[in-house]
C-alpha cells in the first residue's frame, strides 16, 4: 500500500428487496441501450458510475427471512449443531485488520436504531468478528459526528472513561477465568466466545489509549441537529442524508477506511408517510396499491443512492497526490441480501467507485452462472483494496470474470 492512494471500502445494506418489475432490466449490456425499469428513473444521471450485478446469491446462508445478518459473512447462521444461532467474519472485518492499521478506527458500524424493526436485516449487525459475534454499531448521527471529531471531550475525561472501562473489563476478565474451572465443555465452549468478545474490548480499548494524544481533525461543519433529523422517533430519509454525510467525511478525515451501514429501511417508509412496513410491501402478491407502495419506495432508495455518488464524486481526497475524489478510491456496495419477499437468490447489488481495478461502470451484468457465489465479490472487493488473501468464505473464483 505504501506510495499508492489507499483505497476506501463501503458496504450499504437494506433488509427486504425491491420488487423486480420496478428494480431488475431484463437486459443486460449498456444502461444507456438496454431498456430500464420505472425505479431506476432517479439514478438517471450516475448511471454512467454505477454498475448492476445479476446472479450473485449468498449460496450458504439459509434463512431466507432476514438478509443482512448474513450478507457479509456468507455463513449459514442457523445450520450450526448445538446453538440457536451463529456466525463468522465478515468480509469488512478481514478488510478492516488490513486496512485500519493507521486509521484512529479499524472500521466504522454504522447501524438502524433498535427501534427501527421489521427491517428484514435480522440480527443485529452486519459486521462480525472472528468468533462470530456482532459490532452492533452506531444510529446516532451525533454520535458518529462526535466519534469522528471527539465531542469536545477533553483528554482528562476521555481517561477517566478508559479506567471505567478496563476496571469493567478486569472484572469481566476475572469472572469468565473463575468460571472455566466449574463448567461443562458445552459451556467452556460458549465462554470461550464469550471471553473472545472481552479480548476484543480490551484490544479496542488499548487501540484508543494509543490515540489518545493524536488530535481529532478540526470540524468542518455543526455537529447534526437530531432533533430536526429524527422522524418521530426513529430514523428516516433527513438521518440516512446525514449518515451519508458522516461516511464521506470519515473517508476524508482518514479516520477509518473501511465502513459498514444497515440502512433503515422501515425509517425510510415512515418518513414518507408510508404505513406499510417493508415486510409487509415485500409480500406484495396482486395487490396493486403495494406495487404503488413498492415503487415510490424503490425510487426513493435510488434518489438516496445517486445523491451518494454525487457526494463520492465531489468530495476531494486528500490523500490522492493526483487530485483525485473520494469516489476515485473507493469501492461501494450498494445492496442487501434479500431479492425480495424472502428470496435470497439474485440479490440486489448496485456497485460504484473508481477502485474496482477494470471495472468501467454503466452497465447492467451477469454472473456467468445461476447462484455465482456472493462471496466471490466480496473476495475481489478485498483483493482490489489490498487485503493479502485467495478467497474469501465460499467463494470459487473472483468476480472479475464479469466485467472482464
Amino acid at each position: 500500500m505504501e506510495g499508492r492512494t489507499p483505497k476506501r471500502l463501503l458496504w450499504m445494506s437494506m433488509g427486504h428487496g425491491h420488487m423486480e418489475k420496478h428494480f431488475y432490466p431484463t437486459e443486460f449490456g449498456s444502461f444507456s441501450k438496454i431498456g430500464l425499469p420505472p425505479g431506476f428513473a432517479p439514478l438517471k444521471k450516475n448511471l454512467s458510475h454505477t454498475t448492476m450485478v445479476s446472479n450473485l446469491t449468498n449460496k450458504e446462508n439459509k434463512q431466507p427471512h432476514e438478509g443482512s445478518e448474513a450478507v457479509l459473512t456468507c455463513a449459514n447462521v442457523v445450520g450450526f449443531s448445538g446453538r440457536a444461532r451463529h456466525n463468522s467474519i465478515s468480509c469488512d472485518q478481514v478488510a478492516a485488520a488490513h486496512l485500519g492499521k493507521g486509521t484512529r478506527y479499524q472500521s466504522l458500524q454504522l447501524n438502524c436504531p433498535p427501534t427501527d424493526t421489521g427491517n428484514g436485516h435480522g440480527g443485529v449487525a452486519m459486521s462480525y468478528r472472528v468468533d462470530g459475534s456482532p459490532l452492533p454499531g452506531l444510529h446516532s448521527p451525533l454520535k458518529v459526528y462526535h466519534k469522528l471529531f471527539g465531542g469536545n471531550v477533553g483528554k482528562d475525561e476521555v481517561l477517566r472513561t478508559l479506567k471505567q472501562r478496563r476496571s469493567i473489563f478486569d472484572i469481566l476478565e476475572l469472572e469468565s477465568s473463575s468460571s472455566k474451572r466449574v463448567l461443562s465443555k458445552d459451556d467452556r465452549d460458549k465462554l470461550e466466545e464469550y471471553t473472545t468478545s472481552i479480548r476484543d474490548i480490551e484490544r479496542s480499548i488499548i487501540r484508543e489509549e494509543e490515540w489518545l494524544d493524536v488530535p481529532y481533525p478540526k470540524a468542518t461543519s455543526a455537529p447534526p441537529n437530531e432533533g430536526k433529523v429524527l422522524t418521530s422517533g426513529s430514523h428516516g430519509e433527513a438521518a440516512i442524508r446525514v449518515m451519508f454525510k458522516m461516511i464521506i467525511t470519515a473517508f476524508q478525515t482518514d479516520a477509518t477506511r473501511v465502513i459498514t451501514y444497515r440502512m433503515p429501511d422501515a425509517g425510510l417508509l415512515n418518513s414518507m408517510d408510508i404505513s406499510s412496513t417493508p415486510h409487509t410491501l415485500s409480500h406484495y402478491g396482486s395487490n396493486t396499491s403495494l406495487h404503488e407502495l413498492n415503487l415510490r419506495r424503490t425510487r426513493k432508495w435510488m434518489e438516496l443512492y445517486s445523491e451518494f455518488i454525487d457526494q463520492l464524486r465531489s468530495g476531494n481526497d486528500p490523500l490522492d497526490p493526483n487530485g483525485g475524489t473520494i469516489f476515485d478510491n473507493s469501492l461501494v456496495f450498494f445492496g442487501g441480501g434479500l431479492r425480495t419477499a424472502h428470496r435470497n437468490r439474485n440479490i440486489p447489488c448496485l456497485l460504484t467507485g473508481g477502485g474496482f481495478q477494470g471495472l468501467t461502470h454503466g452497465q447492467h451484468r451477469k454472473a456467468p452462472g445461476e447462484d455465482t457465489p456472493l462471496a466471490n465479490l466480496w473476495t475481489t472487493m478485498l483483493q482490489d483494496a489490498g487485503a493479502p488473501l485467495d478467497r474469501f468464505a465460499d467463494a470459487d473464483a473472483t468476480a472479475r470474470s464479469i466485467w472482464a
